[in-house]
């Protein structure tokens, strides 16, 4: 698959079109030490909350993004959640009632994320059990059309028409 290329933060932080950020300024270094300080008070439940809202978002801008300039499998996703709880590959698969090879395979991207596993994903991480079959269903078009653009351009309904005729 070639290789993409994004423009990030296209519009700038702050609108003015201008992409890049100082983070040496004093206003940014400011700005830095009062999140970090907020973030020092929060509990852990806290945390992981924010941490699954972070997630979430990044989950949907994924799917909502017209050429992502990489894929990222529905796994890893699973895996960051994994991460973002502090539980274990081992103990999550049997929570579930999956293999633990069958969900390591999951992770790495060797095994889909069934509808089974979907509805299960999302009523322990408050999401729609389609977005995790949206992201791994994005992915799979963008392969299928990288590989197989030029063989599917005979298929226009013209050409179709110009044989019933």
């Amino acid at each position: 698959m070639p290789k993409r290329i994004k423009e990030i933060n296209e519009g700038g932080v702050n609108g003015t079109g201008k992409g890049v950020v100082n983070t040496n300024s004093k206003d940014f270094q400011g700005l830095r030490k009062v999140i970090l300080e907020h973030a020092k008070n929060q509990s852990p439940q806290d945390r992981i909350s924010y941490e699954l809202i972070s997630l979430k978002f990044q989950m949907e801008s994924y799917v909502s993004e017209k050429d992502p300039a990489v894929l990222i499998e529905a796994g890893a996703f699973l895996k960051k959640h994994l991460k973002a709880i502090k539980v274990k590959n081992k103990d999550f698969a049997n929570f579930i009632d999956l293999e633990e090879s069958n969900l390591s395979s999951i992770i790495n991207g060797r095994r889909k994320i069934t509808i089974d596993l979907a509805f299960k994903l999302g009523a322990l991480f408050d999401l729609s059990p389609n977005l995790w079959l949206l992201i791994q269903s994005k992915n799979e078009l963008l392969r299928v059309g990288e590989k197989k653009r030029i063989s599917y351009k005979k298929y226009k309904l013209e050409n179709l028409l110009k044989k019933g005729s």
